[in-house]
């Protein structure tokens, strides 16, 4: 079974991906966290805006080092999903579902421009079930309609690696009137 949680910058990606490994760690399933390298915010671990922390493996972000040496591992959750090499990602994902491992998604489908970003949308499209998040609008306040990601400055690079310091979450019509 694949689940993907979607959903913009501080809206609790994270924290949902934390909560179903414990989860599952209470039911007594073995699991497995991966987080790609070029999330420098945290060193072997996921930490969400609110603190709260999680051992997990670093893996290069070309996702081609995924090793399961632990055959009582029935559970593999992958963060900032987005951040991986859509290809080799989405080859493992299905590789882990073709041996019947649960496997659970957590990143932005659209980056702070609107595009599609990474691996997400085809997650998204071969999902058993899909978790959308969405947060506190950071310019008018309204609660859970943020679906959108806003980057403050100019850079048009797709990806660059922060947090409250550079993004915000926003409504549709807040991050379209870009101000």
């Amino acid at each position: 079974m694949l689940t993907v949680i979607n959903g913009p910058m501080f809206s609790g990606k994270t924290s949902m991906l934390i909560s179903i490994a414990n989860a599952n760690i209470v039911a007594g399933n073995r699991v497995k966290i991966y987080k790609p390298s070029n999330d420098t915010r945290s060193a072997g671990e996921l930490i969400t805006h609110d603190g709260i922390s999680v051992a997990a493996e670093i893996i290069d972000k070309e996702c081609v080092d995924i090793i399961i040496d632990d055959l009582i591992v029935s559970v593999i959750l992958f963060d900032e999903a987005q951040f991986f090499n859509r290809i080799n990602l989405m080859y493992n994902v299905k590789w882990l579902l073709d041996l019947n491992y649960t496997v659970v998604c957590a990143g932005l489908s659209q980056d702070s421009s609107g595009n599609t970003f990474g691996a997400m949308p085809k997650l998204l499209a071969i999902a058993d079930e899909i978790i959308n998040l969405k947060a506190v609008c950071s310019k008018c306040r309204g609660i859970n309609v943020a679906t959108r990601t806003y980057r403050r400055g100019n850079s048009k690079e797709q990806i660059i690696v922060g947090g409250k310091e550079l993004y915000e979450a926003r409504c549709y019509r807040c991050w379209r009137d870009n101000d």
